[in-house]
């Protein structure tokens, strides 16, 4: 088995999850984090609307008020595989709960305290194993990354809020199935190893007018400890850890009525910069854009709508290193309702379509073709107080 082989194994196991964990086309994270900005296509970086907010941006926490807001995203993906020849054909499909949550407190006019949920992952198993093999298990594993957000905001006057999260973040992973170089047989299956790491992250929101906002998130990049089990195997080349890479963006919103809001934003993911997803995966930094629309009808509904775009997060000569990490659809439309209620609280439902779209090798994966199908279902309800 030559060398191309055995990293495209090692990796294919990586980043595998458990049912409970996100699985997204912007590498490993969500289109949208909370159901109305998921209704947005994410959108809401200029644009806070509920407590889960300081995933996207720390200072929108200033703004939201009192409230606490639940949710869960349903995955739903689909995806058929040549692996190496035209001849070796593999499909699968799961489906997966993203439960995420955020509380906010108003201290006063000026200082609010806050906490929010950001989950990451990807999620992925075939039917059969990729390579014919009776010594070998099928390739499967378990990634979860979840980071809670503790997080202070300040409104500085009536524009300006500024925000500051401490990003506590923790990982589960388990692998097996992963085949040794000579093809005889597997690695050891180490089963579940943990891992921890501390960043922070910080935001701010210029509200100009009743029409015009201008947002700015950075977080920082998360070293994690090592996943010791794994560190003298599958991650030894990158030095037995995956990172949380630093990321940043910037969004605007422009309401030229009282019902309609716009909002626009970008974001940059700096894969390139952890040695675990670049390495192992070849995956490059993404640039997502971001367009969504809210719509309030009346008191009681509101509508929205958005479209997420990027560039797939590897390229075609590393599609045998992802025959598991099948997330490659870089566009999204998404579609969301909110019903209010007489008790101050909020019922939210999403749906997220990823466009169809295929991988086809070239170079060292020449004769691979990955295919995928995938969308999101969400459900939310948030109550203020």
């Amino acid at each position: 088995m030559n060398k191309i082989m055995m990293m495209a194994m090692a990796s294919v196991g990586t980043i595998a999850s458990a049912s409970n964990v996100c699985f997204a086309a912007n590498g490993t994270q969500l289109t949208g984090y909370g159901a109305k900005a998921a209704g947005m296509a994410g959108a809401s970086v200029a644009f806070p609307q509920d407590a889960t907010a300081a995933a996207t941006n720390p200072a929108g926490m200033a703004v939201v008020g009192s409230r606490v807001d639940g949710d869960i995203q349903i995955l739903y993906v689909e995806s058929e595989t040549e692996f190496l020849n035209s001849e070796n054909k593999h499909s699968g499909k799961r489906y997966a709960p993203i439960p995420e949550f955020g509380i906010n407190y108003q201290l006063n006019d000026q200082v609010s305290l806050g906490f929010a949920t950001a989950a990451s992952g990807v999620l992925f198993r075939y039917n059969d194993a990729l390579i014919p093999n009776p010594n070998l298990d099928r390739a499967k594993g378990a990634f979860l990354q979840v980071v809670g957000l503790p997080t202070l905001g300040y409104k500085v006057n009536d524009q300006l809020s500024l925000g500051f999260s401490l990003a506590l973040a923790a990982q589960r992973f388990e692998v097996q199935g992963i085949p040794l170089p000579d093809g005889s047989g597997g690695f050891p299956a180490h089963g579940a190893e943990y891992s921890y790491g501390t960043g922070w992250r910080a935001g701010a929101l210029w509200q100009a007018n009743d029409w015009f906002s201008v947002g700015a998130m950075y977080a920082a990049k998360i070293k994690m400890s090592n996943l010791d089990k794994y560190e003298d195997d599958l991650l030894s080349t990158v030095g037995g850890s995956i990172d949380v890479p630093e990321q940043y963006s910037v969004g605007i919103a422009l309401k030229p009525t009282d019902q309609l809001t716009f909002a626009l934003d970008w974001q940059h993911i700096s894969w390139q910069n952890v040695d675990a997803f670049h390495e192992l995966f070849g995956w490059r930094s993404q640039d997502v854009f971001r367009a969504g629309i809210a719509y309030e009808l009346n008191r009681q509904w509101t509508i929205r709508t958005g479209y997420s775009t990027t560039r797939k997060q590897f390229g075609s000569d590393y599609a045998v290193q992802n025959a598991l990490l099948v997330g490659i659809n870089p566009n999204a439309v998404t579609f969301g309702a909110t019903r209010t209620l007489q008790n101050g609280g909020e019922l939210t439902f999403g749906y997220e379509y990823d466009l169809s779209t295929s991988v086809k090798g070239s170079g060292a994966s020449e004769g691979s073709k990955i295919s995928t199908n995938m969308g999101f279902v969400t459900v939310g309800y948030g109550w203020k107080f």
